[in-house]
């Protein structure tokens, strides 16, 4: 009798008040609807940009940038396969072109910043809303601390865990994690450092 491999647990359904599994996207059976309509309201690749165009300057920016940003802050080499917009542009055609807002990454560094910014989702169809300014005011070199969930979470981190910033570009804070990976996030997320 050979060995079966051991299988990976049930996962419950992303929606709080379900008691099932999921089976697809983190949904159970009853709630696949939800997958569905994310997807509808985020839109083609097309309606977000992703165009004929895109591809060709996607392609020119990769011949002059051919390894990923990430992996060379850390003293690796990777080839880059995406350019990713260092801000997220969330369906904002300006900020989509400027080229100064693009980066070169490899797919899993991409992913990564991906999930930990924006949990990899927007919609061509909603509005920008402008977040009110922060009452702290950051600067490079200081230390700070995570002061929301989604920082923990995307820094995996702890309440006395303290972060050097070393950019700031408008309202974004880019830190380094134990590993060395970079995060960038809105400066609401953290909160300074005090004696």
């Amino acid at each position: 009798m050979a060995n079966k491999p051991p299988q990976r647990a049930k996962r419950p359904c992303k929606v709080s008040s379900c008691k099932d599994f999921a089976v697809n996207g983190g949904y159970c059976d009853q709630h696949q609807e939800r997958i569905r309509k994310k997807d509808r309201e985020r839109g083609t690749a097309h309606q977000r940009g992703y165009d004929a165009e895109w591809d060709k300057q996607r392609l020119l920016f990769l011949d002059e940038h051919p390894l990923c940003v990430d992996h060379k802050r850390r003293g690796y080499i990777e080839m880059a396969m995406v350019v990713d917009h260092i801000i997220p542009h969330k369906g904002d055609k300006k900020l989509f072109w400027d080229k100064s807002n693009w980066q070169a990454l490899c797919k899993s560094c991409h992913d990564r910043k991906t999930a930990t910014e924006d949990k990899g989702s927007w919609s061509y169809q909603q509005t920008v809303i402008e977040k009110p300014v922060s009452c702290y005011v950051f600067k490079v070199g200081q230390m700070v601390h995570a002061a929301t969930g989604y920082a923990f979470d995307s820094l995996s981190c702890k309440a006395i865990d303290q972060f050097e910033i070393k950019s700031i570009q408008d309202k974004i804070i880019e830190v380094e994690d134990a590993d060395g990976f970079i995060h960038r996030l809105h400066h609401s997320h953290f909160k300074a450092v005090t004696a």
